[in-house]
């Protein structure tokens, strides 16, 4: 299908259907029906078409003129900007559909494809749903023209619960899908019909045991008879009986399965010991003619404990290097603090050291004393506060108004005690005033600095906790010990001694890269010019023994024109191309177990950085 672009707000939009063969007549396109490719079939098309191999448009309410060749139709119509906006799309077909459309085809021998399947009445869709349940048994054979439409609901919802389907999350409305089944929404059935389709083995079960599990329903009058209150209890006793037997027969299904899986084990496991016990006829007739076998396979056995035993102490040695890396670091953690605390201790004096003493111990007597009865205090306060808050009941509007009441009395009882407070202290001279205030300071002070030095230790333990998982981290991905102090400095010099001799001889490599570039490009522009140098460079690759100019000679040659037909100066341009990659190749293999020693050692630098 093709569509023209649009010219203007009223634009003409158009659109090709491409027929297989040429028509014979021209077609009239109505205003309230399908534009048809061809002499195809006509088939019933909604607002929603598919497009499949006919191509089929629908028109509707629209201005149409139609233009007719050999193989195409253009079908021109104009549409307003209402009709543009609220267009839809034509959907596309799901591998859902397809899935229901074949095995319907398989249930009831139909021959249905995805557009007969799809432009079906609503009727026919519920005929074909009920005739799914039949072939299920779920339901017995109904014809639904000629039954009651409450009827057939009433046995469609039946069924459905047989099935043990649950509708769709977005369909919350019983109501509204009853009547939708009764109309024969394909929106509902469509579902439902792939739901059976996809679960058949569940189906069936289902609507196997539904026919005998689910009970009669007898009003409670019936029941209050002796004569069927008898019957109905043979009938639970007979429905259990069923449910225990089904029971049985489920376990000795799955019994057997379990045996016949058992069964194929064992033929598969017999299979593998005859393939075996071959292989080994085989090893033993060509072990026969081997001279010496005894003693080749003492030899064997010998060598298989020894590799053995090589492989634990191979693993021995692995863990006593882990347990020599844990043995370094906490050497280097218990150096480190030792460094730390000759540090501390150098220029100290007892009296220095007994008054550090006795300050920490004054901070900690104060935290002890004041600081944390304080805290606990506030949180058994807490505490209570929130089990009477649990233990009282659900507080409602007027208990909120008499607590709101209370605390304004509260509040104004407050505000006089502090109010007639401020007149004593006015009326009389307060000689203790000022030390009042400078005794409040203090000790606001103090609980500033203890608060500074509770927030200052838990960030301390979690820098602390940060650089130990660090560590930790940075020992996993090295998977040695860290080298520090003096090591790391001669590790760092060594590197960098090997890092300049590594540039020296890169910069070198790619100055002979550079020249040979040149001299390459030389060669070429002169063989250009001269198509005869060509063979004189293969002569001269041929003749080994050649002299090589020198001197002026050399300079002259170089002079000449590659046209003038000097044979030196093409001789000798040749030698030292030739001289040149010679020494490109040997720079080359003197760079290259130099650069492969300095990889591991960037890799460490790198690390060693980081």
């Amino acid at each position: 299908m093709v569509r023209l672009p649009s010219r203007g707000p009223n634009h003409m939009a158009a659109a090709l259907l491409f027929s297989p063969s040429a028509p014979s007549s021209r077609r009239r396109v109505s205003e309230s029906g399908p534009v048809l490719s061809g002499d195809s079939p006509r088939p019933v098309v909604r607002r929603s078409a598919y497009f499949w191999s006919w191509k089929v448009v629908w028109i509707e309410n629209k201005r149409i003129t139609t233009i007719q060749s050999r193989t195409v139709y253009c079908v021109m119509f104009e549409e307003d900007d209402t009709q543009r906006r609220h267009k839809k799309a034509v959907p596309e077909m799901t591998e859902d559909l397809k899935l229901t459309v074949v095995e319907l085809n398989k249930l009831l021998e139909t021959d249905y494809n995805l557009i007969t399947f799809d432009s079906l009445s609503p009727e026919s869709l519920l005929q074909v749903l009920v005739d799914v349940f039949h072939a299920f048994g779920a339901l017995d054979k109904l014809d639904v023209r000629e039954a009651d439409p409450e009827e057939t609901n009433a046995l469609v919802m039946e069924a459905l619960r047989k099935v043990q389907y649950r509708p769709a999350e977005d369909i919350d409305d019983p109501g509204a899908f009853r009547r939708g089944m009764v109309r024969g929404e394909k929106r509902l059935i469509h579902p439902i019909l792939w739901w059976m389709f996809e679960h058949r083995e569940r189906v069936k079960k289902a609507a196997y045991l539904a026919r005998f599990l689910i009970p009669l329903d007898l009003p409670p009058e019936a029941l209050a008879m002796p004569e069927l209150g008898t019957l109905w209890a043979q009938y639970q006793e007979t429905m259990n009986g069923f449910k225990e037997a089904h029971r049985a027969y489920e376990q000795s299904v799955h019994e057997g399965t379990q045996t016949r899986e058992l069964r194929n084990d064992i033929s598969a496991i017999e299979t593998e010991i005859e393939n075996v016990k071959k292989r080994i006829e085989r090893t033993q007739g060509r072990l026969d003619k081997v001279p010496q076998q005894e003693l080749l396979l003492e030899a064997a056995n010998a060598l298989r404990i020894e590799k053995e035993r090589q492989k634990e102490l191979l693993q021995q040695i692995d863990e006593q290097r882990q347990d020599l890396s844990r043995a370094s670091l906490v050497h280097d953690r218990l150096q480190k603090e030792l460094h730390n605390a000759k540090l501390s201790v150098q220029g100290a004096t007892p009296r220095n050291l007994m008054d550090g003493l006795v300050e920490e111990t004054q901070v900690l007597e104060f935290m002890v004393q004041q600081k944390l009865p304080q805290e606990l205090q506030q949180r058994q306060s807490e505490v209570q506060t929130l089990q009477e808050v649990i233990d009282e009941p659900n507080i409602t509007r007027a208990d909120l108004q008499e607590l709101q009441q209370r605390i304004d009395e509260l509040t104004r009882d407050i505000q006089r005690m502090v109010e007639g407070r401020m007149a004593d202290h006015s009326t009389q001279s307060d000689t203790l005033g000022p030390f009042r205030q400078q005794a409040a300071m203090v000790a606001r002070n103090k609980e500033a600095a203890a608060e500074q030095l509770d927030q200052t230790t838990k960030e301390l333990r979690e820098v602390e906790r940060q650089l130990q998982d660090r560590q930790r981290q940075l020992q996993d991905t090295v998977g040695e010990v860290i080298l520090r102090g003096e090591e790391l400095k001669q590790f760092v010099s060594t590197l960098r001694a090997k890092s300049n001799v590594y540039k020296q001889q890169r910069a070198e490599l790619a100055a002979v890269k550079a020249e040979v570039s040149d001299l390459t490009q030389t060669l070429e522009n002169l063989k250009s010019q001269d198509p005869s140098l060509s063979g004189a460079l293969s002569q001269l690759a041929a003749d080994e023994d050649g002299a090589v100019p020198g001197g002026k000679e050399d300079s002259a040659s170089r002079a000449e024109s590659p046209t003038g037909g000097g044979a030196g100066g093409m001789t000798e341009l040749a030698r030292l191309v030739d001289g040149l990659q010679r020494a490109v190749g040997a720079a080359r293999e003197r760079v290259t177990p130099l650069s492969q020693q300095l990889r591991p050692l960037r890799e460490r630098n790198h690390i060693a950085q980081w």
